[in-house]
């Protein structure tokens, strides 16, 4: 069964100058590590046990699912985990719905003091790709993947939602309803000029948007190629506030008092 977001991926051309723009935001960000297929990543943990993933490439990685994602398409919010307490049935479920669904694979990671961390996962490719997710299941503890740190500056303490932009967003929350077995809610949002459908998954909610009219900023997002999650709202004990693309390596970022 699907539980909620376990993470998001924000995909950078400079690793270190990822970590030090999420730092000037508020964020605790600690070193994740290395992993065998030529990317690294750092970590944003919160209190939900949702993670922030920053992902970029030690070394020339062609083959890598997200590579094109960054060096084709832009970068910024990438990709979205969801976690599961049974990965082959919800793997079988994603795929029953046509979904172009990965095999699971082996991925590691070796965190900087040399425990390396086991997982199972898929990917997902093609049209599908960042408007359904990849599922994840632990080898070694799931706590040994996740930061330890999980105290922001400037008081998140979780995901609240992850908006995803697509032209037909009644299609894709048909695949997400069924996977999850529940009816998704009407979702309206005059300020992107847009219209979709919302699921609460455990704490998290995930909306997938369409543009209704031409002056939709999700109407440039889509003709631009660029990845298809759109923005992602944390719920936080401290101030609202929101930081434009240019500050966060191009995610459209709010933080909601919680």
């Amino acid at each position: 069964m699907i539980l909620g977001i376990d993470h998001i991926v924000i995909a950078a051309r400079e690793l270190d100058s990822a970590m030090e723009s999420y730092r000037r935001l508020g964020f605790s960000v600690v070193a994740g590590g290395a992993h065998p297929y030529g990317s690294h990543n750092a970590l944003i943990g919160f209190e939900d046990g949702s993670y922030i993933e920053l992902l970029g490439f030690y070394e020339e990685s062609p083959a890598h699912p997200w590579w094109d994602l960054l060096h084709e398409r832009g970068g910024g919010l990438i990709d979205f985990c969801l976690a599961t307490d049974d990965i082959r049935a919800d793997l079988a479920a994603f795929r029953a719905q046509g979904v172009a669904a990965g095999d699971l694979t082996d991925g590691r990671r070796r965190r900087p003091d040399g425990y390396e961390v086991k997982w199972i996962n898929n990917k997902v490719g093609g049209e599908f790709q960042g408007l359904m997710p990849f599922i994840i299941e632990d080898v070694t503890p799931r706590a040994q993947r996740l930061p330890g740190e999980t105290t922001q500056a400037n008081g998140v303490t979780g995901i609240h939602c992850l908006s995803l932009a697509t032209e037909d967003a009644g299609r894709y929350a048909a695949i997400m309803g069924a996977v999850l077995g529940q009816d998704g809610q009407a979702s309206i949002d005059e300020d992107l000029g847009a219209s979709g459908i919302r699921f609460e998954i455990g704490s998290h909610v995930l909306e997938y948007l369409s543009p209704r009219d031409s002056s939709s900023p999700l109407r440039a997002h889509l003709a631009a190629n660029a990845p298809a999650p759109y923005r992602v709202s944390f719920k936080t004990r401290g101030s609202s506030a929101s930081f434009e693309p240019e500050r966060a390596e191009g995610v459209r970022i709010s933080l909601e008092r919680a």
